[in-house]
């Protein structure tokens, strides 16, 4: 596919939208969202989770992830990113050749 520029552009021109309208939509939706978030201020922890007197259970869970159990939860998620590229795999489309 990357060795023929023709095939590469025909193939990039099926993902580009049929409809110049919708294309501005997102564009819209993708200037509303990146004004908001500019436009937001984000509130700042005056103290680290591990210093808060009682922790809950979900406090403890995601320390003991983000210290003790690393190697597990990145084994955790390349287990899930490799299920989500199979399930896409196995929805999308066979195109005729």
């Amino acid at each position: 596919m990357l060795d023929d520029p023709g095939k590469a552009l025909a193939s990039i021109s099926k993902l580009l939208p049929s409809n110049p309208g919708s294309l501005l939509i997102t564009l819209l939706f993708l200037a509303v969202v990146v004004v908001s978030l500019i436009g937001t201020s984000f509130p700042v922890m005056d103290k680290p989770l591990a210093d808060i007197a009682d922790p809950s259970n979900i406090e403890k869970i995601g320390l003991m992830l983000s210290t003790e159990h690393v190697i597990a939860f990145e084994v955790l998620a390349l287990v899930l990113l490799a299920s989500l590229i199979g399930a896409i795999y196995l929805a999308r489309k066979e195109v005729d050749k």
